[in-house]
């Protein structure tokens, strides 16, 4: 593939570099729309959740009222039936409407099969309802709302709302399907079973117990609401104008009705009602904060919307920016190549005059403008076909002229014309006169040259000398190069293996970052099992606070029937000898009650200490939860660090690689050098040979001066030693 590419034009490879560029922008592009795809996906499921459990909590509270309405036409107060009626309607229309819903969202909340239970039980419970004995009827109408209750949190849970990343929704959805639903519950069966007993006009003393209970339960159902909506504030404070109004109302409504129900005074109607604005508050808290719920979520699909079309449109702008940059910058050059390619063929064609065209100040025009001045430089010197000839023919008679120069003949002299080769003549007359005289001096000179001759040989002798250091201190510096020589290729060694290191570590570079890729997935999967596992030990506490309610319940009852033994064991004495037989009996019950007090007592500590535990083990949770979020945002945070070490490894392999080809290229060099070295030694060496026979050489330069003025005789001098004729200002004009 990258043999090909030197196929290519410049535009051409400038698009291709231009898409390698752009392939890791577009899948950084990916991967963030895909995670934000992932959480608008999962907001959207709570916003499912969100509806499907207002929808559940209508139904819920329907079926509160229907309970209370059928428990106090159970015992007696038959202007309840009218409103049993009417609530059955609604339960009706609730359980319509439910499956409608369900129909869109049952496949992502598991919702399908618990509604199919609740509708079914729903329509058993609704034709023999005010048939069955009162406890009966208010005993599964508790069952139903309970599992009415129960796929609220199911709906919770698969929708995500109760484990929200973000702690403000994470408490309101947990307020919501469960703390909220929870106190709905409590304040209705309070009122239900009240209005009951109200009309009924007394009460057993397991019976009191049991509204004692209850009272109880509401009181802490409103207080575990109060807690959790207040975290919630704590986490966005934007939320407590609109919240704390609602929780306020609920709060002191739920209190207003649990001191009613302990005074145990008015009638059924009376009870019925007073419940029923406790019962309303929690509705309109449970509706302020599904709006509260529903706001954060639209506006989290907003900011997650908005984010993904920043991103989207960062990224397409700057993959713009480049686009229009490579293609400036190719059209730029394909301009300027034109204009180069366009002159080279018009000069190809005979056309001299042509010259390119500068477009850019870069490398291409700068070729350009120097092969402009180029061709200005070859046309001054081409000349036309008529002009050679006639240069030629002044030449040949130039050359006719000074022939009898050749021969040694001194008195030739040429013709001086106003041709172009008139000048030469005059130079060359000139030149004559000068040779005339420097033969003479030569004559002259040849005489002194054999004196010189031996104070040359002298200096050639010394100078054989010092070639001779001179090859040593080469040699030495000879032998310093091949050191250097072998360092240098020690060093290229090294280099090859820093490089392959470097490879090395960019390889565990990245292997290291998928690592903590893994890691974040790891840490996310266990703060979703850590959010689980702490709604568990959320609910685990709950439930022993139900047993500890019911432990409460049971010390009564051991206390009452503590005292109804006292009294038998008194009717049994009062009886006499008829009565030993039931005293014996009342004693057993004295026994075994003051057994189920001792061990309600130790059930009760245990209770509460497992309530402490949990209540330790659920802040546990929530903190481990928060390092957990912690610990991802390092991990991702170490991700990224990774990510650039790659990077810095990548380019540090680059560099090393560039290093290591320097290295061997001046090892290659070295070796060069060296080799120069040796050759300047064998020189120098040469030199010294050359010094010593020069001074042999020297004493045969007299013989040859004698044999040069010998020589020079043949050349015949005019006698007067005048001048040649001709214009020199002519020349020199």
């Amino acid at each position: 593939m990258f043999a090909k590419l030197k196929n290519l034009g410049i535009s051409h490879k400038l698009v291709v570099i231009f898409f390698l560029m752009a392939l890791p922008i577009g899948v950084l592009l990916s991967l963030f729309v895909s995670n934000l795809g992932g959480r608008v996906i999962a907001t959207r499921n709570e916003q499912k959740g969100l509806e499907y459990i207002r929808e559940l909590r209508h139904l819920a509270d329907h079926l509160s009222l229907h309970q209370g309405a059928a428990n106090a036409a159970l015992h007696g107060a038959e202007g309840f039936r009218a409103q049993v009626t009417a609530m059955q309607s609604r339960v009706d229309s609730d359980l319509t409407a439910l499956e409608a819903l369900d129909q869109k969202s049952g496949e992502v909340l598991k919702t399908t099969e618990g509604l199919a239970r609740i509708k079914n039980t729903w329509q058993e419970l609704r034709m023999q309802v005010l048939t069955w004995a009162a406890a009966e009827g208010f005993e599964r109408q508790s069952r139903l709302i309970a599992d009415t209750n129960a796929l609220a949190r199911q709906a919770a849970d698969q929708s995500t709302m109760t484990t929200d990343g973000e702690l403000d929704a994470h408490y309101l959805g947990d307020a919501l399907a469960v703390q909220l639903a929870v106190a709905s519950e409590t304040v209705g069966q309070l009122r239900g079973y009240g209005a009951g007993l109200a009309a009924r006009g007394k009460s057993s003393p397991a019976e009191i117990a049991q509204m004692a209970y209850l009272t109880r339960q509401t009181n802490v159902a409103a207080e575990r609401v109060a807690a959790s909506l207040s975290k919630a504030m704590e986490n966005n404070p934007q939320l407590e104008p609109r919240l704390a109004k609602a929780l306020a109302a609920a709060v002191t409504a739920t209190r207003t009705f649990t001191q009613y129900a302990a005074e145990g005074s008015g009638g059924a109607q009376d009870f019925f009602d007073k419940g029923s604005v406790a019962v309303d508050a929690y509705s309109r808290l449970q509706e302020q904060t599904a709006a509260e719920l529903g706001g954060i979520l639209n506006t989290r699909l907003d900011r997650l919307d908005n984010d993904r079309m920043v991103q989207v449109g960062l990224t397409l702008g700057l993959l713009a920016l480049a686009g229009l940059a490579v293609y400036r910058i190719s059209r730029g050059i394909a301009r300027q190549v034109r204009s180069i390619d366009g002159l080279l063929v018009n000069i190809g064609m005979g056309d001299f005059a042509a010259r390119a065209e500068v477009t850019t100040n870069d490398e291409l025009g700068a070729t350009a403008n120097a092969l402009n001045a180029m061709l200005d430089n070859t046309v001054n010197l081409l000349q036309s076909q008529e002009e050679r000839d006639n240069m030629q023919s002044s030449i040949l008679k130039l050359l006719d002229d000074v022939a009898g120069v050749a021969q040694g003949d001194l008195t030739k002299e040429a013709e001086v014309t106003a041709e172009m080769t008139g000048a030469i003549a005059d130079s060359f007359n000139y030149m004559i006169v000068e040779l005339r005289g420097i033969i003479g001096s030569v004559q002259e000179t040849t005489s002194r040259v054999a004196s010189s001759t031996r104070t040359i040989k002298a200096t050639a002798e010394r100078l054989a000398e010092g070639s001779v250091q001179q090859s040593q201190r080469v040699t030495e510096v000879s032998a310093a190069i091949g050191t250097m020589t072998d360092s240098i290729q020690q060093v290229a060694q090294t280099a090859n293996t820093a490089s392959n290191v470097a490879t090395q570590a960019l390889a565990a570079a990245r292997g290291g970052n998928e690592s903590v890729q893994k890691t974040v997935e790891g840490m996310d999967a266990i703060r979703t099992h850590v959010q689980e596992t702490a709604k568990r030990i959320k609910r685990l506490g709950e439930s022993s606070q139900e047993i500890g309610e019911i432990v409460q319940l049971i010390e009564d009852v051991a206390d009452r029937t503590s005292i109804l033994a006292l009294n038998a064991s008194i009717q049994a004495a009062m009886a006499g000898e008829a009565g030993k037989g039931f005293a014996v009996v009342a004693e057993e019950v004295e026994r075994l009650a003051e057994r189920a007090t001792g061990s309600a007592k130790k059930i009760s500590t245990l209770i509460k200490s497992i309530q402490t535990d949990t209540k330790e083990a659920i802040s546990a949770m929530e903190e481990t939860t928060r390092e957990v979020v912690g610990g991802s945002s390092l991990a991702s945070a170490a991700g990224s660090r990774l990510v650039e070490i790659e990077s810095v490894s990548q380019r540090l392999a680059v560099l090393i690689e560039s290093i290591s080809a320097a290295s061997k290229q001046q090892a290659l060099g070295s070796e060069a050098v060296s080799r120069n070295v040796a050759v300047i030694s064998g020189v120098a060496v040469e030199t010294a040979n050359g010094a010593r026979s020069a001074s042999e050489s020297i004493q045969s330069l007299a013989e040859q001066a004698e044999l040069l003025r010998a020589s020079l005789r043949h050349f015949k001098l005019p006698e007067d030693g005048r001048r040649p004729s001709g214009d020199r200002d002519m020349v020199a004009a």
